[in-house]
């Protein structure tokens, strides 16, 4: 087995891993043991996910194919977004509560590389006349766009540390469950990993679950 693909193996193996854990801190009671521990856990495989899609998607930008080159972009592009919101949902609460008064290095540097990978995507998805690449490219700019917004936004009342924390992870838990139906939707649904349905339906529908989750928090903090 090459290096490469037992770096492939490693990342589906984390991906399968965080899949099963995610359960855990979205159904345990907000802010009890369980839902920290649980969700520290996820955050760390999701980071783990990242770091193991940087060489896949470095060898797939080396293909002389922009389809391959595209793919390649949006896969990792798929794992940052993930890792990046699970961070900054953690980062919220932690400013919140004077674990991190201001902005670090890796505050600033996940949202700017998911900004670079997004306009990147973007410019390919173009070329090809891919609306995939381009929906989750225009996606991810707004994502980055807003959390280097708040980063130089500390949060300063319980309200706003909460409802950033359900955005931040709900959309990492949104991008593992995409992940996740696309690599089985041959299997389950016999459709292409690549059918535009499978990776837009999740992110609609979490969305609209994740202003729901919002808009209840603020009712019951308010």
């Amino acid at each position: 087995m090459t290096a490469i693909s037992l770096v492939r193996v490693l990342h589906i193996a984390i991906g399968i891993f965080a899949f099963m854990v995610v359960p855990v801190p979205l159904l345990a009671a907000k802010g009890s043991k369980l839902h920290v521990s649980y969700g520290r856990i996820y955050t760390w495989a999701m980071a783990a996910l990242a770091a193991t899609g940087v060489p896949l998607a470095a060898r797939g930008l080396f293909f002389q194919d922009s389809g391959r080159q595209a793919n390649a972009l949006f896969l990792f592009l798929i794992a940052l977004l993930a890792s990046d919101n699970a961070w900054m949902g953690i980062r919220a609460l932690r400013s919140y509560r004077g674990g991190s008064s201001g902005a670090r290095v890796v505050d600033v540097a996940l949202p700017s590389l998911l900004l670079a990978g997004s306009i990147g995507l973007g410019a390919l998805g173009l070329l090809r006349g891919a609306l995939l690449h381009i929906f989750f490219a225009l996606l991810g700019t707004a994502l980055a766009l807003g959390q280097l917004r708040d980063v130089r936004r500390p949060t300063k009342t319980r309200t706003d540390a909460i409802l950033r924390h359900i955005g931040g992870m709900g959309v990492s838990c949104i991008t593992t469950l995409t992940a996740f139906l696309v690599t089985n939707a041959r299997y389950v649904f016999h459709i292409g990993p690549f059918n535009l349905f499978v990776w837009v339906a999740p992110a609609v529908l979490g969305s609209i679950a994740i202003a729901v989750a919002q808009r209840m928090w603020r009712a019951r903090l308010s």
